[in-house]
């Protein structure tokens, strides 16, 4: 009998309406373009004030979130990060040496959007105690699959903050690994077994990807043991609202050239896109050692995929890597959708799955 082929989802999901946050999705859901320097000052505002008194909340969007992957077939759900403004940041406001009053502007993404944002004004130190172990721990108690948790990547940390201290970009990515490692071995240790690094700036930053972006995902997972899944993603870049054609991606050649290194990893499994932007299934055949968690449906457009669209690019997929490396999921994170269109992606996406 074959191999039945695993599903996740990458990290984000639209926030139910309860909650007393905004974050960057919601932003260009509601007002056309990603304000984050509104949602970061916002978020600022309210961890100072109320964050505390609403995780009920937090708890109940946790649970719903999940159970609309699960039921819509995912095997392996995220909580959404229904607690987060964003996956970065919020991993930035745990640590010493950031700047959340203060914002300074920058361009991002080789341009394609423009912003203020946090600075780093001395050495970043992770020195308090865990924020992930309690949104782990909340999240896989209102959760009968194993939920997957997301951080973000060195150097994606440095790509959406702005360095004011430091002006040596290794050793930066170096600090900023060792903050991550230190959440991952707490995340360890309170029996988390998919742990995800995001870096979606290795797509866009292919030279600093090879010159330090590696070894600081090296040190991101130092002394993880072998039975927790090591993941790290790279996806291409949203656009600042749904159906947005004519926005700035990364090249996807990008992953050509990253894949031998990548495969040369300490992880196990490499989250690439493919629905946007069908990449030459070559590609598949550079991961020698690592397991492939393929963008089936896209994340940035209201159009919902077909069965047979899904079906037959994924039989494509299994001409290029054996099956038993192969795992589904959307091309990023859901977060731009809204909640009926998410889960409907998600569906089909289950659905036609369950038909290879």
């Amino acid at each position: 009998m074959a191999h039945s082929l695993l599903t996740t989802v990458i990290g984000s999901f639209p926030k139910p309406e309860y909650l007393p946050i905004e974050d960057w999705f919601d932003g260009a859901r509601n007002y056309g373009g990603m304000n984050t320097q509104r949602v970061t000052k916002e978020f600022t505002d309210y961890i100072e004030k109320k964050y505390d008194d609403d995780e009920h909340l937090f708890v109940r969007a946790a649970k719903e979130v999940i159970n609309l992957q699960i039921e819509a077939g995912i095997d392996i759900p995220t909580d959404g990060e229904v607690r987060r403004e964003n996956y970065i940041h919020y991993h930035c406001r745990y640590l010493e040496g950031f700047d959340f009053k203060d914002l300074e502007h920058r361009i991002l993404r080789d341009g394609a959007y423009e912003t203020n944002l946090p600075a780093i004004r001395n050495k970043i130190k992770h020195n308090g105690p865990s924020y992930s172990v309690h949104d782990f721990k909340s999240s896989q108690s209102v959760s009968s699959a194993p939920v997957k948790f997301t951080l973000p990547g060195p150097l994606t940390i440095m790509d959406t903050t702005a360095d004011c201290f430091y002006d040596d970009r290794p050793k930066l990515n170096r600090d900023l690994a060792e903050t991550v490692n230190k959440e991952i071995l707490s995340l360890v240790d309170a029996g988390c077994k998919f742990i995800q690094v995001d870096e979606p700036l290795f797509a866009r930053q292919v030279e600093d990807a090879s010159a330090f972006g590696m070894e600081g995902i090296e040190r991101c997972f130092h002394g993880v043991p072998k039975d927790v899944t090591k993941i790290i993603h790279m996806c291409c870049g949203y656009p600042d609202h749904i159906d947005n054609d004519d926005y700035k991606k990364a090249d996807p050649e990008s992953y050509h050239l990253l894949a031998k290194e990548v495969d040369e990893l300490n992880i196990d499994q490499v989250s690439i896109e493919d629905a946007h932007c069908q990449n030459d299934l070559n590609l598949l055949e550079k991961f020698m050692k690592k397991s492939v968690i393929f963008g089936a449906v896209t994340i940035a457009s209201s159009r919902i995929e077909t069965e047979d669209e899904i079906i037959n690019r994924i039989n494509s997929a299994l001409n290029h890597i054996d099956r038993n490396r192969l795992v589904i999921a959307p091309d990023c994170g859901l977060g731009l959708l809204t909640p009926d269109l998410a889960v409907a992606k998600l569906s089909v996406m289950c659905s036609a799955v369950k038909k290879i």
